[in-house]
């Protein structure tokens, strides 16, 4: 039985992974803001990040042998979040943890979830491979890099043994899509868009597959490799904007919508007109017109190496009428 530290735990990602894990290890859930569900088999933790001290004592009274830290601010936005804030809980604070961890037991295996926004949008090599130089457009994709290369040192000063990075595509259930519902659905849910064909590509994640991956991960021989690896998962083949629409339409659980054209010429202008009158976020804000206009789908072959095959898709986890 191991002892895994999950950071998160009460988050969309983090929660469904300390259930699925409860049953075989003994788990650990930094929580900060919800309370988590009631489960006496995990032992709950109100933790802040930024509270280094405690987060020590914490980490040291539990020894964990996997810490698999999912806690992050996600979702750039234009006003709600500034970049210091980013990168003091995505980056700053994941050192922290590395750092305390490794302190409470060196042979400690450390899982950090990042992200593909590590790659930005400009100048990608389809399908982007984890080789790929980075050069991210947001402050979370930002944040996100600045922890893989923090944790980075920590293996080259000696101050971090066994370390795995896994850059997760857009992930979604069938209670929760907004990560693909921003590339189809018009404002208010009123209709779906077709951006230009509507045949660009995207990966995208389902989360019984995150989970599922994780889950097996844990339990491979090569995940105490001493060289740190970085893996891109997602599922197993990228999705069209129109097979999302296609598959929402169809699913028992969304309501049928019309369909309406979009140029990209008008999202370029769009992009380009709001970033004049929000330089800090100007990058950002023209990179979401590539979101819409680019192919953005990443190599899993890695992933899939190690006997790993995610076994649900779009279809199966939205169903259809």
């Amino acid at each position: 039985m191991k002892r895994i530290l999950i950071t998160g735990a009460s988050g969309y990602i983090g929660n469904a992974l300390a259930m699925r894990l409860s049953g075989k290890n003994k788990i650990m859930g930094f929580y900060h803001n919800h309370a988590p569900s009631a489960d006496s088999t995990i032992i709950w933790e109100k933790s802040d990040l930024s509270c280094t001290e405690t987060i020590e004592k914490q980490i040291q009274l539990f020894s964990p042998d996997i810490v698999i830290h999912s806690a992050a601010i996600a979702h750039q936005s234009l006003h709600k979040i500034d970049r210091k804030t980013y990168f003091e809980v995505n980056s700053i604070a994941t050192e922290k943890i590395a750092r305390a961890a490794y302190l409470a037991n060196p042979d400690m295996q450390f899982i950090f979830l990042s992200s593909i926004s590590v790659y930005g949008e400009h100048g990608l090599t389809i399908p982007v491979m984890e080789s790929h130089a980075c050069n991210p457009t947001s402050d979370y994709g930002k944040s996100k890099l600045d922890a893989e290369n923090r944790l980075l040192n920590l293996i080259t000063a000696d101050q971090l043994r066994f370390l795995t990075v896994f850059r997760l595509a857009p992930v979604y259930d069938a209670t929760w899509s907004f990560n693909l519902d921003r590339r189809v659905l018009a404002p208010l849910k009123l209709a779906y868009l077709k951006f230009g064909s509507g045949k660009q590509m995207m990966s995208a994640l389902a989360k019984a597959n995150l989970v599922d991956w994780i889950e097996f991960w844990i339990e491979a021989e090569q995940s105490r490799m001493k060289k740190p690896m970085i893996f891109n998962i997602c599922d197993q083949n990228p999705y069209s904007f129109l097979e999302i629409i296609d598959i929402f339409q169809k699913s028992s659980g969304r309501t049928a919508l019309p369909v309406l054209s979009c140029p990209l010429s008008i999202i370029y202008a769009a992009t380009r007109m709001i970033g004049l009158f929000f330089p800090g976020k100007r990058e950002w804000i023209h990179a979401c017109y590539e979101k819409l206009a680019l192919n953005l789908v990443f190599d899993i072959k890695k992933m899939l190496e190690t006997g790993f095959t995610p076994a649900h898709d779009l279809k199966s986890v939205f169903g259809s009428r």
